[in-house]
């Protein structure tokens, strides 16, 4: 009898120490401007390569290579105004003749910008996402890659 008289009790703490250690985990806080400042690159999804860099109040500037353009560059001055959370919001405006009209939205991930160019020249506008990760990020990777490959065997495994 006593047995079923402490039963409820303890499955009452048991339940609220559960319920403590979820509230004990937080997720990280958003970057900040400071924290987002450097040089981004990745590619877009219609192949374009990106190089997105700020400096620590959140101006800079976008600079865009279509991969149909033959060498030409299409450079923007970037304003990051607004963190919501791990929303980022830019203002943009064209450097280069012949820039297309943009927006600027990215979510700010843990180790990349997840980047949207809302292309305002084309009907209703079009959203081309890409993936930005820190130039030094990229260049010890592909560092480290080539070392390895460099190691590897001349056969693939079968």
């Amino acid at each position: 009898m006593k047995s079923r008289r402490l039963l409820a009790p303890l499955i009452g703490v048991a339940l609220l120490l559960v319920s403590m250690g979820a509230l004990a985990i937080k997720p990280p806080p958003p970057r900040t401007k400071v924290q987002l400042a450097g040089v981004w690159v990745g590619p877009d999804a219609w192949g374009a390569v990106l190089r997105l860099e700020l400096n620590s109040v959140g101006q800079g500037r976008l600079v865009v290579r279509d991969h149909d353009s033959k060498g030409n560059l299409a450079v923007y001055k970037v304003v990051l105004t607004k963190i919501n959370v791990n929303e980022l919001s830019f203002v943009v405006s064209p450097i280069t003749k012949g820039a297309a009209n943009i927006a600027l939205y990215g979510i700010n991930d843990s180790n990349a910008i997840d980047l949207v160019r809302y292309l305002k020249d084309f009907g209703d506008g079009y959203g081309v996402r890409a993936l930005l990760i820190r130039q030094s990020d990229l260049q010890s990777g592909l560092q480290d890659l080539k070392a390895a490959g460099s190691e590897a065997p001349a056969q693939p495994a079968r």
